[in-house]
Order: C-alpha cells, then structure tokens, then sequence
C-alpha cells in the first residue's frame, strides 16, 4: 500500500503530455490558466508551471548554442527527473520552438 502511494505522489508531481498540452494552449500566460480554472480543480500544479517555463528559457538558450555542455547536460537531467515519459520530453522541446521560433506569416 505505501509503495502504491508513494508511485501516486511521485506521478501526479510529473510533466506529462498532458500537462505540456495545457500549458501549450495558454502558451505558457499563467494568468490566463490561472483565471480559467479558477474554482476547478487545476491539473497544472504552479510549481510544475513554472517549471516548464523555467525549461522553455533554458531550452531555447541550449538550442542556439548559448549555453555549456554542464548546463545542457543539469538541464537533461532535471528533464528525466520530471517528466513521465520519453514522449513527454520530446513534447517539452517541440514547445519550446512552438513557442519560442518566429511565426511567418
């Protein structure tokens, strides 16, 4: 039973696509999430929000070669740490230019 309940609290503290999808829909503005479930019960704990948006910098900074290789590689690790999925890795990048790389128009 602790096993179980330690799997359940480790897991509902995960980015999982889910998660990466809701913070996609609101590109990343807090404030709207915020204000939208406001009186729901919210998926997107702020921690877990301002992780992902402490992950979109530090992507994008790792992706146009302005970072070390000792950040990249803390920056990796803190990934693995705190996603669900290899899936929801690949999600976390794909956001990053989602959100980050101009629009044309």
């Amino acid at each position: 039973m602790l096993q179980e309940l330690n799997f359940i609290i480790k897991t509902s503290n995960m980015l999982t696509s889910e998660k990466v999808e809701i913070f996609k829909k609101y590109k990343g503005y807090y404030d709207g999430y915020h204000i939208q479930s406001n009186g729901n019960v919210k998926v997107i704990s702020d921690d877990e929000w301002f992780l992902l948006s402490n992950l979109m910098q530090d992507i994008y900074l790792i992706r146009n070669g302005l970072s070390a290789k000792s950040f990249e590689k803390s920056v990796n690790e803190l990934l693995s740490k705190n996603c669900d999925t290899e899936e929801t890795i690949h999600l976390v990048f794909q956001l990053e230019k989602y959100l980050n790389e101009p629009k044309s128009n």
